[in-house]
């Protein structure tokens, strides 16, 4: 018999949680949803905020519907966003790895490696849910096992003794509950170099790579034009 996989689609989620129709999903759940590691809670956790919240959080969006460009970005309005966090209000903001990526209205000239005519910068902040992570206890850990010794004693006695094999404690870690997260980034865009790399808590991610300007390099003169990329 040919059994097909189970896909995290509307199929798929209906078949995972008998208890809701594939309909009554929201595909930015799904979306959001389709990578993580427990699909079937992280699903049942923003359908059920979603459908409690939309109107009672969001109660001008039938009346106010937010803005949307071509490449799929929205002005956010005030409400609670499907992780049940405030929206940040006025930046545009975007579906994408398994979270919402809300971006900064402007970007801004700083100082970066000793040079402030060159680099532009503008502000992010994630929005994400992160499973629950179960404690670990601690244990301990042999580092040289036990060795036997043989030998005479002044005496002329023979003798034979195994020393204690030598072990270290490697403590153990707390667990973290599960829920919705905020994580806050800054893009950073070399407008000489065309490049442009992200910084979290002040410090490089990943390497920097190569990219198209954006027309706020025009401001800084002789320099080159740069594009983001998210």
């Amino acid at each position: 018999m040919l059994i097909r996989p189970l896909v995290a689609t509307a199929i798929g989620a209906s078949i995972l949680l008998p208890s809701t129709h594939a309909k009554e999903i929201d595909p930015k759940v799904i979306e959001t949803c389709k990578e993580a590691r427990d699909f079937q809670g992280c699903v049942k956790a923003f359908s059920s905020k979603e459908e409690t919240q939309s109107e009672q959080n969001n109660p001008s969006s039938a009346t106010n519907p937010e803005q949307c460009d071509d490449e799929g970005w929205c002005i956010a309005n005030a409400g609670l966003d499907i992780f049940g966090l405030p929206k940040v209000v006025g930046w545009s903001y975007k579906t994408l790895d398994n979270g919402i990526h809300y971006r900064g209205p402007k970007q801004y000239k700083i100082k970066h490696k000793g040079q402030s005519n060159r680099y532009l910068a503008q502000k992010f902040v994630r929005h994400y849910h992160q499973n629950a992570i179960p404690a670990t206890s601690g244990y301990y850990r042999t580092v040289r096992a036990g060795q036997r010794k043989c030998g005479y004693n002044a005496n002329g006695t023979y003798y034979c003794y195994t020393t204690a094999p030598k072990r270290v404690w490697v403590p153990g870690q707390p667990g973290q509950a599960g829920g919705s997260r905020v994580q806050h980034y800054t893009w950073v865009g070399d407008c000489i170099d065309n490049t442009y790399a992200y910084y979290y808590k002040g410090k490089l991610k990943g390497k920097w790579k190569q990219g198209k300007a954006p027309s706020s390099c025009d401001s800084i003169e002789s320099l080159s034009r740069l594009r983001i990329k998210l």
